[in-house]
């Protein structure tokens, strides 16, 4: 008997609990949130600045017979790029490697298996640029100097931050303009930011350039044209009070 009525015990104990859980689930369901309340605008500003800084991405790919003679020739053209750099006054805190890869090359024919042919070894560069003005010299003394890859170029600002803080009180401005004119055509007042979230921020985003190093002529200058400005982009999303 006494058996039995622990096992009723239990039973109703768990058919309890799972009304809490159940009723706990619910509420959480139901329960309203101040963060259904309140005006939601997003707020956006573009900021334009000139760029100060041009990344190129520039590299040599080198092919033998074996990983190791292709990579002594990689290295060779790449030290001969770095060495041309640094005599036209760049750095070593100007050029870091971007990346190095080795990979085989298989020849495939006759429905045979692949055979390795040799070994393909290529080694990028990112070389940083302040003097927009030298850009086409310097990117043709790499390819005199080896160089048979690019990535491409980039224009940027190198210190962002001030076009990052203006654009985000630009942006601010824009997000309660917007809340006004709801809050207008709503017959109400806007009142104080609930929430503030900065859905992104932007670079400054970056001007590119693809090459093509086919083009390009021996002892001649790539002819560059450097971008009047870039942007500087920030979202807020901002929950204001209805008054």
């Amino acid at each position: 008997m006494v058996k039995r009525n622990s096992q009723t015990l239990v039973i109703l104990f768990l058919i309890t609990l799972q009304g809490i859980i159940l009723v706990s689930s619910c509420t959480r369901l139901t329960l309203p949130t101040e963060q259904n309340e309140g005006i939601l605008v997003t707020g956006s500003a573009t900021v334009k600045a000139p760029p100060d800084l041009a990344t190129l991405q520039v590299g040599v790919q080198s092919f033998a017979e074996t990983a190791q003679q292709a990579t002594a020739d990689n290295n060779l053209k790449v030290e001969k790029i770095i060495a041309s750099m640094k005599n036209k006054g760049l750095t070593d805190e100007d050029m870091e490697t971007n990346s190095f890869n080795i990979s085989p090359q298989r020849e495939y024919k006759n429905n045979k298996p692949p055979v390795v042919i040799g070994f393909n070894v290529t080694n990028m560069l990112a070389i940083k640029i302040r003097d927009l003005g030298r850009v086409g010299e310097l990117m043709q003394a790499t390819i005199d100097n080896g160089a048979n890859t690019i990535n491409g170029l980039t224009f940027s600002v190198e210190d962002p931050t001030p076009l990052r803080q203006k654009a985000r009180r630009a942006a601010m401005e824009d997000a309660l303009s917007r809340a006004g004119i709801l809050a207008e055509v709503s017959d109400v007042e806007v009142g104080k930011p609930i929430s503030i979230q900065e859905l992104s921020y932007g670079g400054p985003v970056v001007r590119s350039e693809s090459v093509a190093i086919a083009e390009f002529a021996m002892d001649a200058k790539v002819p560059i044209q450097t971008p009047n400005d870039v942007d500087t982009k920030i979202d807020l999303q901002v929950r204001f009070e209805i008054k």
